[in-house]
């Protein structure tokens, strides 16, 4: 009878102790999980710190492995198909390219960041030391846009009147100062305005990266204050992010583009119950240095060669105000998007067909759409993958202010999880 009690107790403590360790299982949603892995600094080539996260997050039966590049991924299953689900873990921004006597810092960029919006913006120097903040130096011309490119700068001599001058005079050139204008002492020039200026202005491309140079003011006037603060050569420079939340289910911020394919991976690999993977294999990816040119996609290609490939990035939508809606016209909120045609790649209509059957089933809401721009899954075709790009939509793409909409962050996890469950 005792033996009988005990065996009982025993059956009882293990069920509770197994039920504790499957409530103890981590668990989060995209949106949470983006929320965080947003804020991570990575600059594309110095990724390193989001795949801790990445890595930190997901369970350690996954298996994960990491190469020199900071690609991270994990394999699960064995057979074919081979299927890879793949998002990028870099952002846009900068580098410290070298200090001035001055005490300023000088930038080179890292990726296709907008530049007409980061003067005058403020940035964090990453350094061995820690954090340094600063704010990126305005041009002269900076209250100049576009439209204005002939009226004159803040530091430009004041044009002569355009009305007729009195008779027998002759007329003022235009842009020359008239004779009765006291002469005015030039005004100093900044670093940026000077190197600027020493570009041949016959080499268009020349010119244009000059033009492009940026500035940081730490708030010192020497070198040597710089070198003490911790900045050195070759340190990462990203915009000081803040979440704006529009609304509870809309936010806004830097990196976005790829962080909430990043999230979505994220969320599937914790909530998915991987056991039912046994007739073929799936691997998720979150690689690096997309933005400045596809080499973590291409590191991985190296190492794997699956049958299909859904790189998750962003759909630049052209669902505002003021653009045309014949093209690449993505309504936010309206569901996850598939991208059937982009500058590098063609769906193949049978995929599509495949997509948005599993969709339909699962209820997910999805649109099908065009759009420019490239994905990591287009360096895996040439080895006989088929490339088949998930997105959500956004707009102010490479800005300050990359725009998502909670419900199809939500839906894109779901359609990645459909997919790993259901695709042969």
């Amino acid at each position: 009878m005792r033996k009988t009690a005990f065996i009982i107790i025993l059956s009882a403590l293990t069920l509770n102790l197994a039920v504790s360790a499957q409530q103890n299982v981590p668990t989060a949603s995209s949106w949470d999980l983006l929320r965080k892995i947003v804020l991570v600094p990575g600059l594309s080539s110095q990724e390193g710190k989001v795949a801790d996260f990445v890595q930190s997050v997901l369970p350690s039966s996954l298996k994960v492995q990491r190469d020199a590049k900071s690609n991270v991924w994990f394999t699960v299953g064995s057979g074919n198909p081979h299927i890879l689900i793949v998002a990028h873990l870099d952002e846009l921004g900068f580098v410290v390219d070298k200090l001035t006597p001055q005490g300023t810092v000088m930038l080179k960029a890292r990726g296709g960041l907008l530049p007409q919006t980061c003067e005058a913006r403020p940035f964090i120097i990453y350094t061995a030391k820690g954090p340094v903040e600063g704010i990126i130096q305005p041009k002269p011309d900076y209250y100049q846009g576009p439209t204005a490119a002939a009226a004159p700068t803040r530091t430009s001599a004041p044009q002569a009147s355009t009305q007729n001058p009195p008779q027998g005079q002759p007329a003022p050139q235009r842009g020359t100062v008239p004779a009765s204008t006291p002469a005015q002492k030039p005004a100093a020039q900044p670093a940026q305005t000077k190197l600027a200026a020493q570009a041949p202005a016959q080499n268009p491309v020349q010119a244009q990266a000059a033009a492009d140079i940026f500035e940081v003011y730490l708030g010192v006037s020497t070198e040597k204050e710089v070198r003490d603060l911790g900045v050195a050569e070759g340190d990462q420079v990203l915009f000081k992010k803040r979440i704006v939340d529009l609304s509870p289910d809309i936010l806004a911020t830097r990196a976005v583009d790829d962080r909430a394919g990043c999230a979505a991976l994220l969320a599937v690999a914790l909530q998915f119950d991987w056991s039912k993977i046994k007739t073929k294999t799936v691997t998720f990816a979150w690689d690096v240095e997309e933005e400045i040119g596809l080499y973590g996609a291409q590191a991985l290609a190296k190492v794997m060669k699956p049958d299909y490939v859904f790189a998750v990035d962003t759909f630049v939508s052209s669902d505002s105000p003021l653009e045309n809606k014949r093209f690449a016209d993505a309504v936010l909120g309206k569901g996850a998007v598939l991208r059937s045609i982009d500058t590098s790649n063609v769906t193949p209509k049978t995929e599509i067909f495949k997509v948005a059957k599993i969709a339909e089933a699962h209820k997910i809401p999805i649109q099908i759409r065009n759009s420019r721009g490239g994905n990591d899954g287009s360096v895996f075709v040439a080895d006989g993958a088929v490339d088949i790009p998930l997105s959500w939509a956004g707009t102010s793409a490479h800005s300050f202010i990359e725009k998502i909409v909670k419900s199809d962050l939500e839906g894109l996890t779901s359609l990645i999880a459909a997919i790993v469950e259901e695709w042969k």
